[in-house]
């Protein structure tokens, strides 16, 4: 779809550009139907560089900075208002009408990410079976007695149609007391029941479904090259599609997972690469991107994918695809489970149970839309929906200048009956500000680091 750094900031400012204006565009809805003013809808921060007023005194922005948003409504707290206006004033309306405008801008965002889901259930989101191969001595699948080639029917209830929708609905149900019930169908066509201690999770468990023992089985796949990422350490060292790998870090390769095995065993470090092409025999050398998993294990990607002839395709992945009715349905579970899932990333953040080091900034971002947008459309609408719904999550947070922040002025003005003080929403705002700058910056720094240790 997009190709080079050029690609990657334009795929980066669309997609957020256009969550931004989503998110705006719910607080000015909501604020227009319960009669407030509004002054200004601005896409961007800092100096205009595109307005246009509209006939009901709206004034539309495009700014300098595209890292944010706002809708300016009139409030009698920031300004003098005139008398014939003061009835469309925000701070005019009732607790229950400002709490629909702040809560309208995240709600947006929520319902962008459900209608994305569900136009890619009816347009069909590939996924790859939910098959697993054998797991390790020792861990949770291997003491609930999994073997493998048996494929995942349902986690607890709940339809497993892909491995994605494995992956996605194991952090739920691992932290439960008791016992998790895993139904599985096996190489002769028969279901089997599995009991899964969570007694026995540790936190490796807690990180992902590989971290207990569950493994994707791929078919043996040669070591063909199917496709290579542009601008990848692949792609400046000459790698081609169709490249046959003989040898690797010099030891013979005969499946695409030895490839990857050796690949990742060679993090910032030197590695020749044997190939035949055309007939002929060519080495060539390269230094494998370092990678750095959840877990703290470090390595090595070089930016290469297998061929995967349809046969393959056709054994290997399933089109996760619906009629609109059920899309709709299935779109609002996925939006559901993944806002859930932030949240509990957040909070793991905020209690220390993840690491600082986890939290990405614009630059880590971009370089995902840029990703994203280079494998198609249908990833590019995935990207947009997943942070869509970071995006509605973070900003309910109860910070100070967010909207999570306002809704909690809100609260305790229910509470008190009377709003807090102009002293002490400033006094807070400020805190707000700082707590948000920090983080910011904490977050950029970070992916300055990842990218020049990368």
């Amino acid at each position: 779809m997009l190709n080079g750094s050029v690609g990657t900031l334009g795929a980066f400012l669309l997609a957020l550009s256009c969550l931004i204006f989503i998110h705006e565009l719910g607080h000015f809805v909501v604020a227009r139907w319960v009669g407030v003013k509004v002054l200004r809808f601005s896409i961007g921060l800092g100096r205009p560089i595109w307005r246009r007023q509209a006939k009901n005194g709206t004034e539309w922005v495009v700014a300098l900075l595209p890292l944010g948003g706002y809708v300016r409504m009139l409030d009698e707290r920031e300004g003098p208002v005139s008398p014939r206006e003061v009835h469309q004033a925000f701070n005019r309306k009732s607790l229950a009408q400002r709490s629909a405008i702040v809560v309208a801008g995240p709600l947006a965002n929520f319902l962008l990410a459900w209608s994305l889901f569900s136009l890619l259930y009816v347009l069909g989101i590939p996924g790859q079976r939910p098959c697993l191969d054998a797991p390790e001595t020792g861990t949770l699948a291997w003491h609930a007695g999994i073997r493998a080639g048996e494929c995942v029917l349902r986690l607890e209830g709940k339809a497993i149609r892909t491995w994605q929708d494995f992956e996605l609905e194991w952090p739920r149900v691992v932290r439960r007391e008791g016992a998790v019930r895993l139904v599985t169908r096996n190489d002769r066509g028969q279901e089997e029941v599995h009991r899964l201690v969570t007694a026995q999770v540790n936190a490796a468990a807690e990180e992902g479904v590989e971290g207990s023992g569950f493994h994707l089985w791929t078919p043996p796949l040669p070591p063909v090259v199917g496709q290579v990422i542009p601008d990848s350490v692949a792609d400046k060292a000459g790698l081609k599609p169709l490249d046959r790998l003989l040898r690797v870090a010099g030891q013979p390769v005969e499946t695409w997972a030895q490839v990857v095995r050796v690949v990742e065993a060679h993090p910032q470090a030197v590695v020749e690469i044997e190939l035949a092409r055309a007939g002929q025999t060519r080495a060539v050398q390269l230094i494998p991107r370092a990678v750095d998993l959840p877990n703290g294990r470090r390595i090595g990607r070089i930016g290469i994918s297998p061929q995967v002839t349809e046969a393959m395709r056709r054994e290997w992945t399933v089109l996760d695809q619906d009629p609109p009715l059920m899309a709709l349905w299935h779109g609002a579970v996925k939006t559901w489970s993944l806002t859930l899932l932030t949240l509990n990333s957040f909070g793991q953040l905020l209690t220390g149970q993840a690491s600082l080091d986890n939290l990405g900034g614009p630059v880590r971002i971009a370089s995902l839309a840029g990703d994203s947008a280079r494998l198609g459309l249908l990833p590019y609408l995935q990207f947009m929906a997943l942070i869509s719904i970071s995006l509605g999550v973070l900003n309910l947070l109860p910070i100070p200048l967010l909207d999570g922040g306002h809704l909690l002025y809100h609260a305790v003005e229910w509470v008190r009956g009377r709003p807090l003080s102009a002293e002490i929403l400033s006094l807070t705002q400020r805190w707000g500000f700082f707590l948000l700058a920090g983080l910011m910056v904490f977050s950029f720094l970070n992916d300055l680091r990842h990218f020049f240790n990368h």
